[in-house]
């Protein structure tokens, strides 16, 4: 968790994205994570945006959450932050006051909760999702992936964020844990959309694209060892894709251990 306070009064930046993640790769800078840069495999890092959301006065407090299943990662760019604590995305300036690490776990088998992506859900349904369900891509889609859409149905999304997941794994978990995709029963037990909306992102230097993408509240019970372990890496990676734009960053909630009552669950994340 960064902790940060505002150097000057400043609009927030709705598209803050490629410069937020610039802040972050400028931590990475000399270290052996900087070749990582557009290699295009999963980074396995994944951050809030600056909230509270909302414009800027000097003095204002705000925070950001950083995650990553990979320990060095967060520690060096943990240490650039003690020694660097200028802060800036686009206009707005701030200065780093604290780091702190926090210890998220979706809980023990047989723990309830739900899961709130406090940023968008990026998700592209490639050709075989399509025919699988059989959309039909728009004219602009003919020849690219389709932003995923609520006409659509959860089901593909499921399976996307899923495939998404399964890619994360393999990279970034033991082998001996099977994957999301090697087991039976799906990530999560309910879906619940939030909104869905477009915004332009800038992905590159000089190259922005319009996206989609949508925010959930998804409710799930850990079955066993493994799903809490695929649970845990969606948390630490990201869901969906382009997590190290700021896409996909979720929470846990609500969670309720087994034994304990809704009430003392919601206290213990208090």
């Amino acid at each position: 968790m960064v902790d940060l306070e505002a150097d000057a009064d400043a609009t927030y930046l709705t598209n803050y994205h490629h410069k937020l993640r610039g802040r972050f790769w400028r931590a990475l800078e000399g270290s052996a994570f900087e070749s990582e840069h557009g290699d295009g495999a999963p980074m396995g890092l994944a951050f809030s945006n600056v909230f509270p959301w909302g414009d800027i006065e000097e003095g204002d407090e705000r925070t950001v959450l950083v995650a990553s299943p990979r320990e060095s990662l967060l520690a060096t760019i943990a240490e650039d932050l003690r020694t660097d604590r200028e802060f800036n995305v686009g206009e707005m300036a701030f200065r780093v006051t604290d780091l702190s690490a926090l210890d998220v776990d979706v809980g023990e088998p047989g723990t309830r909760g739900t899961i709130e992506t406090a940023t968008g859900v990026f998700v592209r349904l490639y050709e075989r999702h399509r025919e699988e369900y059989g959309i039909e891509p728009s004219r602009s889609d003919a020849d690219t992936p389709t932003y995923w859409r609520p006409a659509h149905t959860v089901e593909p999304f499921r399976d996307a964020i899923t495939d998404n997941l399964q890619r994360k794994h393999e990279r970034f978990a033991p082998s001996y844990v099977p994957g999301p995709r090697a087991v039976d029963g799906d990530l999560f037990e309910g879906y619940d959309l939030i909104k869905t909306y477009a915004l332009p992102v800038t992905v590159t230097q000089g190259v922005e694209l319009d996206v989609v993408v949508s925010k959930w509240r998804l409710d799930y019970r850990v079955r066993d060892d493994a799903h809490r372990k695929h649970l845990n890496l969606a948390l630490d990676t990201g869901l969906g894709g382009r997590n190290a734009l700021g896409f996909g960053f979720a929470n846990v909630v609500d969670r309720t251990r087994p034994g304990e009552t809704e009430l003392e669950g919601e206290d213990a994340l208090a």
